[in-house]
């Protein structure tokens, strides 16, 4: 979904900033970034651990602990995922500078960084807002994901067993790697290199994932994104592990049940124009065969 012209900037006119650590290039970005933002009077907070600017008016702050309108991420969508997997305050938009591999979810390169941020701040811009996973085991709840839960073995190169259920009906039996549920957004990372499609982001949908079943016992399949849909460990002596995005991992026991459904929170980028596509085909698609 697409919020048009929306007020990103509020009384407190702060802002966060996170960069990939140990890259020396990264750390001068991030001090002109900071310098033209005390410029315009607006409080930065530094996350301590990606980089020690010298501009006396920042203010060092860790993610967990940034009270700001957005947040500014300065590398790869691995920087992303861990600023969000670590804000209080998960739906805090984000404007991502790209210093990664890929970047599929960040918005601006280096040099396009310093008049994006002036529109941004005159709020020129869009939020984009994408649906997020939330998942667990009984009552224990898991963090919420943006891009996928990857339910995998505790020990590497084991199969586990699976029985799949949707909305309490069982759908689909049989051995894997592992499993995911993806989002739209996660439908382009992690489940497409497992084999999986790509769902627009106007699809109403979660896209589940089997990784390397033998003889196809698995099959992937799309489900509308208001379903309950869950994810049983049937091997004995078998113990799993839920990855969310990467990030975090939480034990599941044999016979235990994990069960996955579209979270109430969201993820909202910053973006000065609904790109989807241009990203899909510039940083996605191959340029060569």
């Amino acid at each position: 979904m697409i919020v048009e012209n929306p007020q990103i900037l509020s009384d407190k006119r702060a802002v966060g900033l996170v960069c990939k650590p140990g890259r020396t290039e990264i750390v001068r970005i991030a001090e002109r970034i900071a310098e033209l933002l005390v410029s315009k009077d607006i409080e930065i907070q530094v996350d301590p651990g990606s980089s020690d600017l010298s501009n006396t008016k920042v203010k060092p702050t860790l993610i967990e602990e940034m009270e700001v309108d957005f947040v500014i991420t300065i590398g790869g969508d691995g920087t992303i995922l861990y600023t969000l997997s670590k804000l209080k305050n998960s739906e805090t938009p984000l404007f991502c500078i790209n210093r990664g591999t890929v970047g599929f979810l960040t918005e601006s390169g280096t040099t396009t960084a310093f008049s994006a941020l002036e529109r941004i701040v005159a709020n020129d811009c869009i939020l984009e807002i994408n649906v997020n996973i939330s998942s667990g085991v009984e009552d224990r709840v898991f963090p919420d994901a943006l891009n996928e839960v990857y339910v995998v073995s505790k020990i590497p190169g084991r199969l586990l067993t699976f029985q799949v259920f949707l909305d309490g009906v069982r759908v689909d039996y049989g051995r894997a790697d592992g499993a995911m549920l993806a989002t739209p957004c996660g439908s382009t990372a992690y489940a497409l290199a497992a084999g999986g499609s790509i769902l627009a982001p106007n699809v109403n949908g979660l896209i589940f994932v089997p990784v390397c079943p033998p003889r196809f016992e698995l099959k992937s399949m799309v489900i509308p994104d208001h379903s309950l849909f869950e994810l049983e460990l049937v091997k004995a002596g078998a113990s799993g592990l839920a990855v969310i995005d990467g990030q975090t991992r939480w034990d599941i026991e044999p016979h235990e049940r994990v069960w996955l459904k579209k979270s109430e929170k969201v993820t909202r980028f910053i973006r000065l124009y609904d790109n989807y596509y241009d990203r899909l085909n510039t940083r996605l698609v191959p340029r060569t065969l």
